[in-house]
């Protein structure tokens, strides 16, 4: 009676490989295949263990750095804005240092931070540590969008010009102003958005506004923990 050989288990269990010339399995040691002579590659004999890499650990920061986010619950800041969204792109500069904004963007850049100061309170210090921004804008539903169905702000404003305003608006150049962060380049990424959106009950993001507007929230980043957080 013949015995039967499972070619496959040898292969995968054992080590032994396949000729590439023809149909002979090999042990894992021949450099040549004795019925072909086809001359196989030497089989590595490295069997040291592959070192696992693994992400970096989290920089820390101080209570200090976060400000007065430390004091709100979960360390986030949220508030709204009512009013038409403004978007901030090329400035005019009549002369070197001197930024001509227009009155609408001026407008738009006040409203922001007088509902940031409001929802800050007063003796807010500005958070110097790394943050992530959400930012929803609720823009007003052109003539042309469907009356009963839900669709995307896939229009101008540029979202992106939408979003400068913003962050310009919490972190005023103007030393004076009141500042929820120190400056801009703080924030390294966003958590909620930026999204346009029309208003509810149409809107297409769950943050949607009734009426023109913007829902803006700030927390530290993930690598922005308090160092008591990290084990």
């Amino acid at each position: 009676m013949g015995t039967s050989i499972d070619i496959q288990s040898l292969i995968t269990d054992a080590g032994y490989r396949p000729c590439p010339s023809c149909p002979a399995v090999l042990r894992p040691t021949t450099t040549r295949c004795p019925h072909c002579r086809t001359t196989l590659p030497v089989p590595s004999t490295d069997a040291s263990p592959q070192k696992k890499t693994s992400r970096p650990r989290l920089a820390a920061v101080s209570e200090a750095a976060l400000g007065s986010l430390q004091n709100l619950p979960e360390r986030r800041l949220t508030f709204t804005v009512i009013g038409t969204p403004v978007t901030q792109g090329s400035v005019d500069v009549p002369a070197p240092g001197v930024v001509k904004y227009s009155r609408e963007l001026r407008e738009w850049r006040r409203q922001i931070n007088a509902a940031a100061r409001k929802a800050c309170g007063t003796d807010w210090e500005p958070a110097n540590c790394p943050l992530v921004m959400s930012a929803v804008f609720t823009l007003p539903r052109p003539k042309s969008a469907p009356k009963t169905k839900a669709v995307h702000a896939a229009t101008k404003p540029d979202i992106d010009k939408l979003i400068r305003a913003v962050q310009d608006a919490l972190s005023p150049a103007d030393k004076k102003a009141f500042r929820v962060y120190t400056e801009d380049s703080r924030i390294v990424g966003y958590d909620i958005g930026p999204h346009k959106t029309y208003p509810t009950p149409l809107g297409t993001h769950d943050w949607a506004l009734p009426e023109p507007g913007v829902t803006i929230a700030v927390a530290p980043a993930p690598s922005a923990a308090l160092r008591q957080d990290i084990a």
